[in-house]
């Protein structure tokens, strides 16, 4: 799991919803204090034994393109 703090000014309201559009699903965060400040990527088993589907990279490239 990667933690991810969203930049400033922008909320889960602002991302989520567009990497839900891009078919790309995380987690939100779970400490009581800031989970509203960051979510959670996984990356564990096909994720990251068959390189070829790309998830990593899809994700990465989504999210590029929402921090701008």
């Amino acid at each position: 799991m990667t933690a991810v703090y969203y930049p400033d000014g922008l909320a889960a309201s602002d991302v989520l919803p567009k990497l839900v559009k891009d078919e790309i699903v995380v987690a939100g965060g779970l400490h009581k204090d800031i989970k509203d400040r960051y979510f959670r990527i996984g990356h564990m088993g096909l994720s990251v034994v068959d390189p070829s589907r790309g998830d990593l990279d899809r994700v990465i490239k989504s999210l590029q393109h929402i921090f701008g």
